[in-house]
């Protein structure tokens, strides 16, 4: 039940980041039409930091190194700090190019050095091959799995551990309704009852195909796999009755037979002394026992 919880409310704070990064506008500081374009299409998170660089990159100076047709190198330096001073490389014809510090190789985002030669260079859009899907407000559009169906684009055939965790998203689902009424769970045992048998008997045609050149191993494994089958489908559970558990007492201290109704403990010597010395009353006059 908490992993259920848990689950859900990441799903609503999914929901909540994609309703502000659709319907909510961005608040743009340079007014530049890279940074309109950035807010169109990057999400509320990525489109800070890339804000932020665009900002950054109005501190950079640029000095051609060499051109060799329409491949540039430029030296971009900051005006604050001589050692942020990097080389970029741009062909203006695919507005293609990379920087030395490699912030694009590594995050997905374009450096404020890049950006510096995007701006002087009039490129007013960011490139299609620098916008990543991940970042963008239609990332999880058409590939998320729902509750009431499967991904549209996940390719299960490439990846047997996706295959898994998809089934056993399925049973899961079955296994709640299973505790809701017999008659149900009836339907899904006898379904998943014939779907394993179906299953079993393309496995064994695929053991067939793989050892064509052995025909006793391919009979073989047909007999086990069917035989696994039969013991699978007579081995129905049974009704099993679970009654309450036994209640102990858990308060006060249990009495036991040499101990007082007071409840006091006694220890061994205590008691051993109770019973074998009792003290007789005598008379009060001349110390005498019998009368007083």
């Amino acid at each position: 039940m908490r992993y259920e919880k848990a689950v859900d409310s990441c799903y609503v704070k999914e929901k909540e980041e994609d309703f502000e990064s659709r319907h909510k506008s961005r608040i743009l500081k340079l007014g530049y039409k890279m940074e309109h374009h950035g807010a169109s299409v990057y999400t509320k998170n990525i489109f800070n930091i890339f804000q932020h660089e665009l900002i950054k990159s109005n501190q950079f100076t640029r000095q051609k190194v060499r051109k060799t047709g329409s491949c540039y190198e430029y030296k971009v330096s900051s005006c604050f700090e001589t050692r942020d001073s990097f080389l970029v490389h741009l062909d203006l014809d695919s507005k293609a190019g990379n920087c030395s510090c490699c912030l694009f190789e590594f995050t997905g985002i374009l450096c404020r050095h890049m950006l510096a030669i995007f701006h002087f260079k009039n490129i007013v859009e960011i490139p299609s091959q620098y916008i990543l899907r991940r970042w963008t407000k239609e990332a999880n559009k058409d590939c998320r799995v729902y509750k009431n169906g499967s991904s549209l684009e996940v390719d299960y055939e490439k990846s047997a551990a996706l295959r898994s965790l998809h089934v056993c998203r399925l049973v899961n689902r079955l296994s709640f309704l299973v505790e809701k009424s017999e008659e149900i769970y009836k339907v899904i045992f006898g379904d998943l009852d014939q779907i394993y048998q179906n299953v079993s008997m393309i496995e064994t045609q695929m053991i067939g195909i793989m050892e064509n050149d052995s025909g006793s191993s391919q009979q073989f494994s047909g007999e086990v796999i069917h035989g696994a089958i039969e013991n699978q489908s007579n081995s129905i559970p049974s009704t099993i009755n679970i009654g309450d558990p036994y209640v102990s007492q858990t308060k006060g201290r249990r009495k036991g037979g040499h101990e007082s109704h007071s409840g006091r403990f006694k220890s061994g010597l205590e008691i051993a002394l109770t019973h074998t010395t009792v003290k007789r009353r005598s008379c009060q006059i001349c110390g005498g026992y019998g009368h007083n």
